[in-house]
């Protein structure tokens, strides 16, 4: 076994010991009473070791949580959302803080509904290993991603009884990426949940010139009034969280990433759908999408959401839709539930409960 194969089986393995340990302690009393079993929680760092074509290794941190016992039930198999995080964020866009009383964590909402949840440090942020900005590019990102399913699907016995499906869940830059590697390497996850991300034809109000500065360094830094007026709709949102998150959730981008965004934009902004799709690979995605844009999203416009699911040409089933009085960071409104509870509803119909 390989040194990469045995650190990961331990990790497993430490989820399969709490699980059967919740097992042997729970089981019969309670189903002997006709009740459910009490519900443990279990959140725990995963870490990936994956190779880039720089043939040197590099960690992608993940952050795994999921529900055992009560309703959740112990090992029965169930749908595993990965989530990856948009361009200048790492997790915790995923499992933001509770601020004046409201709780911005999706990742909590989707456990409470019995998903299993593994946010992604994306290479460059977080915990992650941080690249070369250069080598950090859309390929690369995308085969780690590809390594890190692979790890997951690949475990044995301590990990399938427990994950039965896997569905990508991406924001922006992590829908971007999502879509590339769907694109590149297969149907390596079941479904694909795109937010804040369109590939049909429009422009986007940002002068490429405006990151002339900021791509000087290999990690871009966006300053907190661009992001603020990038991200969020004031109407919705909670000047508290604006400010939680310029002090607290900015990462880094690598610049190679930020760079193929670049060439990205300027083929929509022309219309071209080839360039489109050889730059994002979207025509190639083989698996269910369901793609939701925000109403007020300056990034992503729900302007062109009725031309979106035609660019997902080799789907078998795509669903857009337009999520009203939301800005570009949907986790990080005050109104995001519903776009929660849709993605909740979608999967299940998708993948089943």
């Amino acid at each position: 076994m390989t040194d990469r194969k045995r650190t990961w089986t331990r990790k497993i393995a430490a989820v399969a010991t709490v699980a059967a340990a919740a097992t042997g302690l729970l089981g019969s009393t309670s189903a002997e009473a006709g009740l459910l079993s009490p519900s443990i929680t279990i959140e725990k760092r995963v870490d990936f070791v994956v190779t880039l074509s720089d043939d040197q290794d590099y960690t992608v941190a993940g952050h795994l949580s999921m529900k055992l016992g009560g309703k959740c039930g112990l090992l029965e198999p169930r749908t595993l959302q990965v989530l990856l995080h948009g361009g200048t964020y790492d997790h915790e866009y995923w499992d933001g803080p509770q601020i004046n009383g409201e709780r911005y964590s999706y990742a909590d909402y989707m456990t409470e509904r019995c998903y299993a949840v593994l946010a992604l440090d994306m290479l460059g942020a977080g915990a992650s290993s941080a690249p070369p900005g250069d080598l950090a590019d859309l390929a690369e990102s995308a085969s780690a991603l590809d390594q890190v399913l692979t790890q997951v699907r690949s475990v044995g016995p301590c990990w399938d009884p427990v994950f039965d499906k896997i569905a990508l869940v991406g924001h922006s830059m992590g829908t971007i990426t999502s879509v590339y590697t769907l694109g590149s390497y297969g149907p390596v996850a079941d479904a694909l949940v795109a937010t804040g991300w369109a590939h049909a034809p429009r422009i986007i109000p940002i002068d490429p010139a405006a990151f002339a500065e900021p791509l000087q360094q290999p990690y871009v830094v966006i300053p907190p009034p661009v992001r603020e007026l990038l991200f969020y709709y004031p109407p919705t949102s909670d000047p508290d969280v604006i400010d939680y998150d310029n002090a607290n959730m900015v990462s880094g981008l690598p610049r190679g990433l930020m760079l193929d965004v670049l060439d990205m934009m300027t083929a929509l902004a022309i219309g071209d759908p080839e360039g489109i799709n050889g730059l994002s690979l979207v025509d190639q995605v083989e698996v269910p999408v369901l793609s939701q844009l925000g109403q007020y999203d300056i990034l992503a416009s729900a302007d062109v959401a009725a031309a979106e699911a035609a660019f997902y040409s080799s789907s078998p089933d795509v669903t857009v839709e337009v999520l009203p009085d939301i800005g570009h960071d949907l986790n990080l409104h005050l109104n995001r539930e519903a776009g929660w509870a849709h993605i909740d509803a979608w999967l299940r119909a998708t993948l089943g409960d």
